[in-house]
């Protein structure tokens, strides 16, 4: 469900480059269901790299099965290197990150990690994880960082790229610099945008400008790590490590800031609202289906959801899925709606953070303060009801609250250290008789 040249979206996650944060809002752009199953891969390999790149066995070729996965999904975000099995209409994206920053935050991301995490991992790895705990960085990345973890330790950025074009041969090239044309040649050409951890919100901007997406707005944080979480991170110590394990690294990442300042960085800037609204949002909302619901037009979270200030999918493949507003205090929602009728907007709540947030709503439609109601529904906190007329095709309704809160008490359970605001999971309108 996309607009303009595209039909499909292939994000390649490169590790600790910020694409565990992406995936989720990725996700709310299909059809819950319609992202990845991890059941499909299950005892397969589907990239002719060894298992210690692919935390998967080796033994079968990336084509059939990697083309097959564009025909069952929308979105595809994977950290294989599937670019060359993607059909043409496919926007491909990566991220690439500051080389050094990104070497730290591997190595702290081990270290948060318990036996039971790493219990069918490779033995490598687990080595990794076990020293990540008992040596200093220096120490460590001298142990690791050119032997059992140097897929992903020893200029892992070009190595990554170079996967794409030559799948498991990165394995055997102990001299990174004689991947870096290769790396090179992939960043010129096999991918529609190359964004940067370090301008994510831009780099977004510049996909949702692209393939025809509201502009976008921040989103939850996921699985980063602290440098508070390890001691012995010393980084002065181990700075001439660093720099060997990034040499080659480096390189790819100037280019990769040179190309994102010349393709995309002026288009991302100026993409905003009124850009998608004027150019995108009647094409993308036309291809939404609602279904008939009490003598309302009803869409499911389990759609795409077209708007912004969400977390992602709870209950992914139940009947119970819901979505939580936030980290933001304003959520917005795209509803599609027919031209010039006076309805009543509608939003089924399944309940708030805190019950203190219900009396905050405030609501706004296309842009003009309006007033909203609460009603009963069953299964439901309360239904959400705002007279409107609508002016175009679509409408768009914000709603905004003063705060977004975690819950309960940190290290028991039921803490969610989200910041949330409403849990909903449907949406639509009624005509007003």
């Amino acid at each position: 469900m996309f607009t303009a040249n595209y039909r499909r979206i292939y994000f390649n996650h490169l590790k600790k480059c910020g694409g565990s944060t992406i995936n989720g809002w990725l996700d709310s752009l299909t059809f819950d269901g319609r992202a990845v199953d991890e059941a499909a891969w299950r005892g397969i390999s589907v990239a002719e790299t060894p298992s210690e790149y692919t935390g998967l066995p080796p033994g079968m070729a990336v084509r059939p099965l990697g083309r097959a996965l564009f025909h069952w999904n929308d979105v595809v975000h994977r950290h294989r290197p599937l670019r060359m099995c993607a059909p043409a209409n496919t926007f491909c994206f990566t991220v690439l990150r500051k080389p050094v920053q990104r070497l730290v935050s591997q190595v702290l991301d081990w270290y948060r990690l318990s036996e039971v995490d790493t219990r069918n991992s490779p033995a490598n790895i687990r080595a990794c994880v076990e020293d990540s705990r008992r040596l200093s960085l220096r120490d460590f990345l001298l142990e690791h960082g050119r032997h059992g973890g140097r897929l992903f330790l020893d200029n892992y950025l070009t190595r990554a790229l170079a996967a794409g074009r030559v799948g498991g041969a990165i394995a055997n090239v102990t001299e990174p610099a004689k991947l870096a044309e290769i790396a090179l040649q992939s960043l010129e050409s096999d991918y529609d945008l190359i964004g940067l951890t370090e301008e994510l919100k831009l780099s977004r901007n510049a996909l949702c400008a692209t393939v025809g997406l509201p502009p976008a707005r921040p989103i939850p944080t996921i699985n980063a790590a602290s440098p508070g979480l390890r001691p012995s991170m010393d980084l002065d110590e181990a700075r001439d490590v660093l720099e060997s394990l990034t040499r080659v690294d480096h390189v790819i990442y100037d280019r990769a800031r040179q190309l994102f300042d010349r393709r995309h960085r002026q288009a991302a800037e100026a993409y905003d609202t009124a850009a998608f609204e004027t150019h995108h949002a009647s094409r993308l909302l036309a291809e939404a289906r609602g279904h008939f619901h009490a003598g309302a037009t009803r869409y499911s979270v389990r759609d795409p959801l077209i708007g912004a200030g969400f977390h992602g999918r709870d209950g992914t493949g139940t009947p119970s899925c819901a979505v939580w507003s936030g980290p933001e205090t304003r959520m917005t929602l795209y509803i599609p709606t027919p031209s010039d009728m006076a309805l009543s907007l509608l939003v089924w709540i399944r309940g708030y953070a805190d019950r203190r947030q219900r009396d905050q709503i405030r609501v706004r439609v296309d842009g003009r303060p309006a007033d909203h109601t609460f009603e009963a529904a069953p299964n439901h906190h309360d239904l959400l009801t705002v007279e409107a007329r609508s002016n175009g095709d679509f409408v768009r309704l914000d709603i905004d609250i003063d705060e977004t809160l975690c819950s309960g008490e940190l290290g028991l359970d039921g803490y969610d250290s989200r910041l949330r605001g409403i849990s909903f999971d449907s949406y639509g309108w009624r005509p007003t008789l």
